[in-house]
């Protein structure tokens, strides 16, 4: 079994619409709302232990096996999973720290997706014609004439 892994912390990942893609704002609303559905209200969902928006869409928080089943309902809700030490050592879930409101960012490095550039391929790309090649650039065999042949 994995450190950390006491089935008593789970991480709730959960899949969003991609166009449009929600706001980061957005997605820690729609956690907390999850959370505090599941939970009765919102004063016990900002307990929510971490988040995060990046690395993966999903929180983590501490609730009893059974209550974790509640959430594999939720329509945005992909996986409900045990949650496992990302640092032993420090007894550290991982994720964006969510205390009583307050957002703390994680101290290991996280996913930032960069900005797709338009490749520099595109333009030099091959791209067949469906008329042929340019008149004059293609020239067919001659077939061998008769007189040619018996030679």
């Amino acid at each position: 079994m994995l450190s950390g892994c006491d089935y008593n912390h789970w991480l709730i990942v959960m899949e969003f619409p991609k166009d449009p893609a929600p706001t980061r704002e957005q997605m820690i609303d729609t956690y907390l709302n999850t959370l505090a559905t599941v939970l009765g209200s919102m004063e016990e969902a900002k307990n929510m232990n971490a988040f995060s928006t990046t690395t993966y869409t999903g929180f983590q928080c501490t609730v009893l096996e059974e209550t974790s089943e509640k959430f594999k309902g939720f329509p945005v809700v992909l996986w409900v999973l045990p949650d496992s030490y990302i640092d032993v050592k420090n007894k550290d879930y991982g994720g964006d720290q969510y205390i009583n409101g307050e957002i703390i960012p994680c101290k290991y490095p996280t996913y930032q997706p960069k900005p797709r550039k338009e490749s520099r391929s595109v333009n030099k790309r091959y791209e067949r014609r469906k008329d042929g090649p340019p008149a004059g650039q293609y020239r067919p065999k001659q077939a061998a004439s008769p007189s040619e042949s018996s030679s």
